[in-house]
């Protein structure tokens, strides 16, 4: 007779010592994403510097926010600044990938806590590198104090107001939706400062929602709850790019997560009427806040469980939209050729470009490379026609071409699509994402152009790069 007692083989790991590991690393990336992420506010707050752009334009300390004065031994060698900069950007994107893997670990509740924590100290901060908060703001001013329309003006039309200073782009006509101008001028009201801080308890606020609808998804798609909230809410790029600097993509985006929850919600036989047209209005609404996200519309409203009602929906929303367009802004519409011009060093077409001998990604490499996202999403809209359940792959991966297509590609862009793949859809987005980030985040490092340089490539040495570079030089100046 064999012993009831079981003996564990040699070199086997016990169950609960294997759980616990895996907690140990989830609780360890955790940890490191709240250090990292609290270290680059404190620092940021601390006095103006580049960890926070604005502070250093003009008279503007104020934008440095309640945490200023909080670490009075903080280096003020910029070199220096920098890579400690870079330092807890690879401790928050390790941590991320850490925390992602092994979230299951984890307790919802904990990783909801630690993400709400984040954002409400995102909230107090100044906004952090690259951000556009103060364009925005400007556009929004320009139509509501100065009478200018800003898809047929440029900012430099307005250079008496005091945001002018703050702002990036002086000779750009507005690149951003006609819903989110309207929503701008609306915070006009509470002033210069006021504006700012509206926007970013709005951001966090958006933020935060769709934190909760990538759980809410989770929930009813089968996939653990612990990986998606992870996964989007602490992702680098969401906290400090996104959240961090205030960026238009946030409104947009919970536009979409909440157009593929209605499109979730619509395939059981008990859900409500509502949703199927909701799905189609969400969708046009993100559209309309971000020009960019117009590329889903056609793959949310073919996925909807009624068709019919989901298509109804994105025509109200049009004519809506259309209405918004023609009494608002006299029928012009966001400048978004324009800014769609310009190259970003590292990115695909612009890699591609050189490879291919032009020496960057020029006109004809940005209209390949346009064609082929186009492509794209057509093929993506035939299948979601033929399977409505692979609608939420068919977005995750159209908006993740999408940002490797785009010739003008800024880190936070990488958020579009991570939703979808903190759903898993499909798992190989996963991998990819964490390649993307970071070599986004390369990207947008200001340490680029030595990197660059160290390297043997100087951009401005070709034809392409050289009318890039005076194109930006333009519309900054």
């Amino acid at each position: 007779m064999s012993s009831a007692v079981s003996l564990p083989r040699a070199g086997r790991v016990p169950l609960h010592a294997a759980r616990s590991a895996t907690a140990g690393v989830a609780a360890v990336g955790l940890a490191a994403v709240v250090a990292a992420v609290g270290w680059l506010v404190v620092a940021a707050a601390q006095r103006p510097s580049s960890l926070s752009p604005p502070s250093l334009r003009g008279s503007a300390p104020w934008v440095l926010g309640p945490l200023h004065g909080l670490m009075p031994g903080l280096t003020t060698a910029p070199g220096r600044l920098h890579s400690d900069m870079v330092v807890a950007l690879v401790v928050a994107g390790v941590g991320w990938a850490a925390a992602w893997a092994a979230a299951p670990a984890l307790r919802l509740r904990v990783l909801l806590a630690a993400v709400a924590l984040l954002h409400v100290v995102l909230l107090l901060a100044p906004p952090l590198p690259l951000t556009d908060v103060f364009n925005y703001e400007l556009y929004g001013r320009m139509a509501a104090l100065h009478g200018l329309n800003p898809y047929r003006a440029i900012p430099a039309q307005a250079a008496g107001d005091p945001v002018f200073g703050l702002a990036n782009w002086h000779h750009l006509r507005s690149p951003y939706g006609p819903l989110f101008t309207l929503a701008s001028e609306a915070l006009v009201p509470f002033g210069v400062h006021g504006w700012l801080w509206a926007f970013k308890a709005a951001t966090v606020a958006g933020s935060l929602a769709t934190v909760g609808l990538v759980a809410a998804l989770a929930a009813r798609l089968g996939v653990s709850r612990q990986r998606a909230v992870a996964a989007f809410g602490l992702s680098p790029l969401l906290l400090v790019a996104e959240v961090g600097g205030a960026h238009n993509d946030v409104p947009a985006l919970l536009c979409v997560v909440a157009a593929a929850w209605c499109v979730v919600r619509g395939r059981d036989a008990a859900a409500p009427a509502w949703v199927h047209p909701a799905a189609g209005a969400l969708a046009v609404a993100a559209a309309g806040i971000k020009p960019s996200f117009a590329i889903v519309v056609p793959l949310l409203v073919l996925g909807a469980g009624n068709r019919p009602r989901a298509i109804a929906g994105a025509a109200v929303a049009t004519a809506g939209l259309g209405l918004v367009v023609l009494l608002a802004f006299g029928g012009a519409l966001p400048d978004v050729a324009t800014q769609g011009r310009l190259v970003t060093p590292l990115s695909v077409p612009n890699l591609l470009g050189l490879a291919a001998g032009h020496g960057g990604a020029d006109a004809t490499v940005r209209a390949v490379a346009q064609v082929v996202l186009l492509a794209a999403a057509a093929v993506a809209a035939v299948v979601v026609a033929w399977r409505r359940d692979l609608a939420l792959s068919a977005v995750g991966v159209v908006l993740f071409c999408a940002v490797l297509g785009l010739p003008w590609v800024m880190p936070w862009y990488l958020v579009w699509a991570l939703p979808f793949v903190a759903l898993a859809r499909p798992r190989v987005l996963a991998p990819l994402a964490v390649l993307a980030t970071a070599w986004l985040v390369v990207g947008g490092l200001p340490q680029l152009p030595g990197i660059l340089h160290s390297a043997g490539y100087f951009p401005t040495r070709h034809p392409t790069g050289m009318a890039n570079h005076l194109e930006f030089e333009r519309l900054v100046r």
